[in-house]
């Protein structure tokens, strides 16, 4: 299978290549390194295999148990799953809202989906559960293997994971937004079903979260974030996740190409 952005596996939702992005510097992401996708829980045993043929050997699901009991992942046994739940979150209201009233005035924050971007960012349990993702990407040294990463719906987890990855590796703003938002155009493609645990079979909280698309102003509300208290993604990753630029750069190492083309 030739990579492309939308990859062309049945039963999937929302399935991306983050191969090809350019960075600031002169780079591209690798292919077959970095998938980030929806549910895989309608996937049908050929499915999974063309997962394994393209190069997945780990399988990241940040959802909840009761996400992941009621559409379990249908992956072959040889890729690698590691749930790692960003939900519920731990920490107590008053550590974001005093991030909050700090940002007040240059970015909505107020609504539910702001918010939850901004303590997904924050949050001690869901800063664990990405400093894993990072460190798992760390230790996936073979070359054309790749790590999938994913929620329900994609969207709203595996876009704050994306945005983090993509920002630590250099990928301008912009492309960062536009992979964001892509999320609206797959979802909204007729040939994309809308499966029922998008709306349903999670909690309420994971059901109003997924009744929104991905809204430009929950980015921008990410982005001005991130400047203001860090300066940018990498700086987020050593402050807020605790790795250190030899870390940086040997993410940059593993997961950058002088080359915008996949090789086949």
């Amino acid at each position: 299978m030739r990579p492309e952005r939308l990859l062309p596996i049945p039963h999937s939702i929302n399935l991306r290549e983050l191969g090809g992005y350019p960075t600031t510097d002169g780079h591209y992401l690798a292919w077959h390194k970095l998938l980030r996708s929806g549910s895989l829980g309608y996937l049908k045993p050929a499915d999974g295999q063309a997962l394994v043929d393209y190069g997945v050997r780990f399988d990241v699901d940040f959802r909840s148990d009761n996400e992941t009991q009621t559409r379990p992942d249908r992956i072959p046994q040889t890729i690698r799953y590691q749930q790692l739940p960003v939900y519920p979150f731990v920490d107590r209201p008053s550590w974001f809202k005093k991030l909050r009233d700090k940002l007040r005035g240059d970015t909505d924050l107020e609504t539910l989906m702001a918010n939850t971007y901004g303590q997904m960012l924050t949050d001690s349990h869901a800063n664990a559960a990405y400093h894993q993702l990072i460190t798992l990407l760390l230790r996936n040294t073979d070359p054309n293997t790749s790590v999938l990463f994913h929620c329900t719906a994609g969207k709203d987890r595996t876009g704050i994971g994306a945005m983090m990855i993509q920002g630590a590796l250099g990928v301008p703003e912009a492309t960062i937004r536009e992979d964001y938002l892509l999320t609206n155009l797959v979802l909204e493609a007729p040939e994309q079903m809308a499966h029922a645990d998008l709306r349903h079979g999670a909690n309420h909280f994971v059901n109003q979260m997924n009744a929104h698309q991905a809204e430009a102003s929950n980015y921008d509300a990410v982005q001005r974030l991130i400047t203001k208290e860090y300066g940018d993604w990498a700086g987020y990753l050593q402050h807020q996740l605790h790795f250190s630029s030899g870390d940086l750069t040997d993410l940059r190492t593993l997961y950058l190409t002088d080359d915008s083309e996949p090789k086949d």
